[in-house]
């Protein structure tokens, strides 16, 4: 269902801001991925070597 004067046109737009969003969440979510690891990896080699 559609508000009344919407085009597909605009939805158009809309879905391309919503994935460019959700791209940017993605990006975001794997660079704190990447940081657990990083903060694990490290964690592990501290305990490993006391």
């Amino acid at each position: 269902v559609r508000p009344i004067g919407s085009s597909s046109e605009g939805d158009t737009e809309y879905d391309r801001m919503k994935q460019e969003i959700l791209d940017e969440v993605v990006r975001e979510l794997h660079k704190v991925k990447d940081e657990i690891i990083n903060a694990i990896r490290q964690e592990i080699g501290r305990i490993g070597t006391s």
